[in-house]
């Protein structure tokens, strides 16, 4: 069968406007900025309802990712035991539609359309950031509200953008504009002085490099390239654990080298707080919203004069698994541990499967954003884009198996025949 026929197979159906709602939500979900929910909440309920009307192509999607909506589920479930009941029940309706989106968004577009879109909404704020910025300590800030977060941000835009130019389906032009657009986000991430944001750009080379190599053609990877990045990935578990404990470790030299504290800039002292805090409610937790409230808990007043915050400053844990816990209990830990897997172990099978640099491109923002998580609070928060690719990159292994049809393998547009710009139809 063509390849052409085989992607008939699968149709599309979004209208063109909703494909350019698709890229404002990106936008949205990207950055924050002033009145930003005037934009935020009507995308959000009129994705809710599309993924009603588009029922027979979200359906199957959605009974095939149910797991993503476990914690979502629970955090509306738990909402009347939380400490503020009503923000509670208004963070999980939150996640919740953030999973249904992630399901439309597989239904709608190709692999090849989100990457495409991520990096023209991440580029678009990465263009405006050398604009419109402002420097905090010599350090620039672009468009978002610190230094840190231009880092963070412009992590995205590096890893779209280098997937982009190194994926043979598009054009030439759009692969050098795309080049141009990592090149700036590199400079961008040097300038904010974030030195976990230089240390995760180096990583996500590494990370398309390596799955490139060794799983890159899918099921047309030789098969002593898979067994060796198995064996790359086992070798590495195993190392792991003694990099990181014990004293003197080759971690404390690292941290050294890039002027960092092994307490992590004070991280520790937070998560030993947030360890008491999760024993006064180890099983449900506070509800979403539930704990950083200053004028009501003594706690979080002393964590904010320890650390030198204002009271309207929001904060943290500064740790995802610690922060799921305190809001939503153990229960909550075990089902963000369980959505994690669940999402590794899939886009891992179509990475294997089907190959190409769509699925590159998901597996190495899954894998900066699980990094980021030990040192950030984000993970699983509703409406941020970088996890939505993650659960987006997860929900199309169940778009797949509607199509009845073989999926055809991974394979460049033949050099004789010019490729379409945007060949975004593939899977």
């Amino acid at each position: 069968m063509s390849r052409s026929r085989s992607a008939a197979t699968m149709p599309t159906p979004a209208r063109p406007v909703e494909l350019g709602l698709a890229v404002l939500w990106f936008l949205v979900t990207f950055t924050v900025f002033q009145k930003d929910e005037y934009l935020l909440y009507p995308l959000a309920l009129y994705f809710s309802y599309a993924v009603w009307r588009d029922r027979r192509a979200t359906a199957p999607i959605l009974a095939g990712s149910w797991p993503l909506l476990l914690l979502p589920v629970w955090a509306i479930l738990s909402s009347p035991m939380g400490v503020v009941p009503d923000e509670a029940f208004r963070t999980g309706v939150q996640m919740l539609l953030s999973g249904l989106i992630c399901v439309l968004f597989a239904a709608w577009m190709s692999p090849r359309r989100i990457v495409l879109t991520a990096f023209f909404a991440t580029g678009v704020c990465g263009v405006l950031s050398i604009f419109f910025t402002s420097y905090h300590d010599g350090a620039m800030t672009g468009i978002f509200a610190h230094k840190n977060m231009l880092g963070a941000k412009m992590l995205l835009l590096w890893a779209a953008a280098l997937c982009v130019a190194f994926d043979p389906w598009f054009r030439l032009w759009l692969r050098g504009a795309a080049l141009m657009l990592a090149a700036l986000a590199f400079m961008l991430i040097l300038r904010s002085h974030s030195a976990t944001a230089l240390v995760l750009s180096l990583a996500i080379i590494a990370m398309i490099g390596g799955f490139s190599f060794f799983a890159g053609d899918g099921r047309r990877t030789p098969a002593d390239r898979i067994a060796a990045g198995l064996i790359t990935i086992g070798v590495l578990a195993i190392a792991l654990p003694a990099l990181l404990s014990g004293p003197d470790t080759l971690v404390d030299a690292f941290f050294d080298r890039l002027g960092k504290s092994r307490t992590l800039t004070g991280r520790t002292q937070l998560w030993a707080y947030a360890e008491g805090v999760i024993r006064q409610h180890p099983v449900t937790g506070y509800g979403g919203g539930g704990f950083w409230r200053y004028q009501e808990n003594d706690l979080v007043r002393q964590i904010f004069a320890k650390f030198h915050k204002s009271p309207n400053q929001v904060f943290s844990f500064h740790n995802s698994f610690y922060e799921n816990t305190v809001h939503f209990g153990l229960i909550g830990l075990v089902l963000t541990v369980w959505t994690l897997v669940w999402a590794f172990g899939r886009l891992s099978a179509q990475l294997l499967q089907h190959g190409g640099m769509p699925f590159i491109f998901f597996l190495a923002v899954a894998g900066v954003e699980l990094i980021r998580a030990m040192v950030e609070s984000e993970l699983m928060r509703p409406f941020v884009l970088a996890h939505m690719l993650i659960w987006i990159g997860a929900c199309f292994l169940s778009k797949h198996r509607q199509n009845s049809r073989p999926m055809p393998l991974m394979q460049p547009p033949d050099p004789q025949k010019p490729a379409a710009a945007l060949r975004v139809e593939t899977p």
